[in-house]
């Protein structure tokens, strides 16, 4: 019984947490049932009491999932209880633990509550092995009970102009598009004025007035939502990475962001799949990189918690990524892109290039629309241009190398050129695989698998295949 006496409750914010979405969902639908598509009173009562049960049925399973749910904290490691139907025990050795998150929001913090997130090699990439809500004080404690045994060095701290420059080049408008569904719902109606009726210009918001002087009412609607919804996401990220600091803590890289949210993540040196040197185009022009930590067993799913250097000089990038982790960005060899094989990595934006031409052909077919086929001909074009100027980029880049202990592996995933800096015992499996095509010239492509986000870290295409073999026999991955 004393033993029991030892173990913790979460803290009751856990359960608002779960409720949270729930009653969003719920309360979304009454708008819609009231506002949106209004129904007769005994329609909507009934909806009501319908969601009041779930309600009621979600609130018994939240507080028996809080009331199953404890945890105790020892010198050695973490033992959690837990379950609703199924009780389960399991311990964690801290020993084994590569993550430890501590994160609270604005709601977080009003009622007192801090999330303490544990990650293992073994865990899921797409939740924690433990996550709980603890008390701010107690949250306070744990943190001060690991940082009491060594004190932070090599503190990384970028100006605010640097984390608003990365922000900018890592906004996706698609982020920001959730937030102005009404803009993309005026833009319907616009489409349809403007096929019933030509002087739909002389008819439109006057919020579209300015760009309405020089393109078609749907083309200056697609710019303001494209405008708006990135200026979002680029604030969203910039209030994610605010305050962004990362310093070295004994056998930990400690990374700390947010306002007013705030994350702290503290890192083990050890446990790390790769140590990676990003770069997307407009990064390049600027001459800028940014440094990230890519960990076993975590995905994207869990939050990105991985950067440690933002956006900055590459002199200073590389000298901070060898005070944090010990890496040096020297290469003694190195194995780049066969000669006259760039064909092999433009080909799909090449091919992409008939998407602004049938836009530019379906005025044909679509006569009062086209000013606006025009202007989706223009984007579509500037966005494959870019696609193909991006990837004779990673051509030119795109290669694997050597460095001391280090695997280096240089290639392009999405619109942003990677260059990994891995262990070698980190490595799961190599790939070298080659075409019909391949195996004439002589040439391959290398893959390396390590154990995050889906395993494959990226490809390096069109290497020639005997210096390549070489090259991985020097880490016996061969």
């Amino acid at each position: 019984m004393e033993h029991n006496k030892l173990f913790r409750r979460e803290h009751p914010y856990g359960i608002l947490r779960r409720l949270r979405v729930s009653v969003i969902l719920i309360l979304l639908s009454v708008l819609q049932q009231i506002l949106v598509q209004p129904q007769g009173i005994l329609m909507i009562i009934s909806s009501l009491g319908i969601s009041a049960l779930y309600v009621i049925a979600f609130l018994f399973y939240a507080l028996s999932l809080y009331s199953n749910f404890k945890y105790r904290i020892d010198p050695k490691m973490i033992h959690v209880r837990s379950g609703v139907f199924v009780s389960k025990n399991f311990h964690i050795p801290f020993d084994n633990i590569c993550t430890i998150v501590f994160y609270r929001d604005l709601f977080s913090t009003v009622f007192g509550a801090e999330r303490i997130s544990v990650d293992t090699p073994s865990g899921s990439r797409k939740k924690f092995d433990v996550s709980a809500y603890s008390s701010l004080t107690k949250a306070k404690e744990i943190r001060l009970a690991g940082e009491s045994a060594a004190l932070p060095t090599k503190i990384c701290r970028p100006k605010t102009m640097s984390i608003l420059l990365m922000s900018a080049f890592w906004s996706n408008p698609v982020t920001g598009i959730i937030f102005i569904v009404p803009i993309i719902q005026n833009l319907g109606k616009i489409v349809g004025n403007e096929v019933a009726n030509a002087l739909v210009r002389g008819s439109i918001d006057s919020q579209w007035h300015f760009w309405s002087k020089f393109i078609s009412p749907v083309a200056a609607t697609l710019i303001t939502i494209i405008l708006l919804s990135w200026t979002i996401s680029m604030l969203l990220c910039f209030m994610r990475y605010v305050r962004f600091k990362s310093y070295r803590l004994g056998e930990y890289i400690v990374i700390y962001r947010g306002f007013p949210g705030r994350s702290i993540t503290y890192t083990k040196i050890s446990e790390l799949a790769s140590v990676n040197i990003d770069q997307s185009l407009l990064m390049k022009l600027l001459r800028l990189k940014s440094c990230t930590l890519s960990v076993i067993g975590s995905g994207k799913l869990k939050g990105d918690r991985g950067m440690i250097i933002s956006a900055s000089k590459s002199d200073y990038v590389y000298r901070k990524m060898y005070e944090l982790t010990g890496i040096s960005a020297a290469e003694k060899q190195t194995l780049h892109a066969a000669p006259h094989s760039v064909f092999s990595y433009i080909y799909l934006p090449l091919l992409a290039l008939l998407i602004p031409f049938g836009f530019s052909q379906l005025h044909h077919l679509l006569p009062r629309l086209t000013e606006t086929c025009r202007f989706l001909a223009y984007i579509s074009l500037f966005v494959v241009i870019w696609w193909l100027i991006f990837r004779i980029f990673s051509y030119r880049n795109a290669h694997i190398g050597l460095n001391q202990d280090h695997l280096i592996v240089c290639g392009f995933r999405r619109l942003t050129l990677r260059k990994h800096y891995i262990r070698p015992d980190k490595i799961q499996r190599v790939e070298i695989s080659q075409s019909i095509f391949q195996k004439r010239s002589g040439k391959c492509n290398v893959r390396i698998y390590v154990y995050f986000d889906k395993k494959k870290i990226c490809v390096v295409k069109q290497l020639p295949k005997d210096k390549a073999e070489e090259m991985l026999k020097k880490f016996e991955l061969f």
